[in-house]
């Protein structure tokens, strides 16, 4: 019988199949390790192609996910995780795939050249016996890092105001604007566009120049198997807005306040109890215009990630000049908020 040397035998097995997979990846985790990420990306993308059937390619995918959006490549971050989502059987990373994803989503938004916002927040309130909406929404162009421009929308009407009473400002506007970010969540931008006030029948050029600043302390999860043991978030969302508007001669104030416990009820789907705290001042001292109001709410979400968000708002108003009466009124609507890349 033939005998082997040691060396052979080596050789043979170094060059075997599994022990070059093996090897393969073990030298990608290696480079990952040692900060050599684009190393560790090509031999992980190779190992896909070579054995697209391997049980560990979820996991590899999962990797290859977390480095990719490091990297702020978040196509390609975006195509690893909903491929985890889509096809792992581990209900955790199938909750972490998922949340990425819609989290990936929003960062891409918020990047990307051009990218569409839309903000539309509606709701019947029982004091005014009022149905009130508000349509916002921006076609962003990024001229270089955090400098926008592009075209918007805003919108705001109700059923009920009239030339003789008016509970709202009316208006439909359309033009264009320029945004600077100073910070994620602190930007300045400016308004120039044509304006219609529907109460008082009047066509105008308006000029809006305005910075806004919010946070969200806390980080409420995004999405939740059905396996998993930890389905509550608390966290605090804080809005505060300050702008001259030329249409109504008027600059204003705002802030709002939600504190909110999140439950959720599997997927994307959720519920929120909350306690709300809203003010707007304005120079002119228009009574409707001048106001604080808090009290709580239920918000619902069903299963789907982008879906609007039914709920409903009970809620004191005071008001802090004028004749208006400090009313009680319960708010029942639904808030769609939506981002998106081009």
């Amino acid at each position: 019988m033939k005998k082997f040397s040691f060396g052979v035998i080596l050789v043979l097995f170094l060059t075997h199949p599994i022990y070059s997979q093996m090897s393969g990846l073990d030298s990608g985790y290696y480079y990952l390790n040692q900060g050599k990420t684009k190393l560790a990306t090509g031999i992980f993308e190779d190992h896909l192609k070579q054995d697209p059937q391997d049980s560990k390619n979820l996991k590899i995918h999962m990797q290859l996910g977390y480095i990719y959006y490091s990297q702020k490549e978040y196509n390609k971050s975006l195509l690893h995780f909903r491929y985890v989502g889509e096809n792992s059987n581990d209900p955790s990373d199938v909750e972490t795939s998922k949340s990425a994803v819609f989290v990936i989503r929003d960062e891409m938004a918020n990047y990307s050249a051009r990218a569409v916002d839309l903000y539309f927040y509606n709701f019947y309130d029982t004091h005014q016996e009022n149905y009130i909406a508000n349509l916002l929404g921006h076609y962003n162009f990024r001229i270089v890092q955090n400098f926008y421009t592009g075209l918007y929308l805003d919108v705001y009407t109700d059923t009920r105001s009239t030339p003789q009473v008016i509970y709202n400002d009316r208006f439909f506007e359309l033009g264009g604007f320029l945004r600077y970010s100073i910070l994620r969540n602190l930007f300045f931008e400016f308004r120039l566009g044509f304006a219609r006030e529907v109460d008082i029948n009047k066509n105008t050029i308006n000029l809006k120049p305005m910075a806004v600043y919010f946070t969200r302390f806390g980080d409420p999860r995004v999405y939740v198997g059905s396996k998993s043991s930890n389905r509550t978030s608390v966290y605090m969302d804080i809005y505060t807005a300050a702008m001259y508007d030329y249409k109504f001669k008027n600059a204003f104030i705002q802030g709002s306040f939600q504190e909110v416990l999140r439950w959720h009820t599997g997927g994307y789907s959720y519920l929120e109890p909350y306690l709300v705290q809203y003010g707007q001042f304005d120079s002119r001292k228009l009574d409707y215009n001048n106001y604080g109001e808090a009290g709580a709410g239920l918000r619902f979400r069903p299963d789907v990630m982008y879906f609007p968000v039914l709920f409903i708002e009970p809620t004191y108003k005071a008001y802090f000049y004028g004749s208006i009466k400090n009313s009680f009124q319960v708010k029942g609507g639904f808030q769609f908020i939506f981002k998106t890349p081009l």
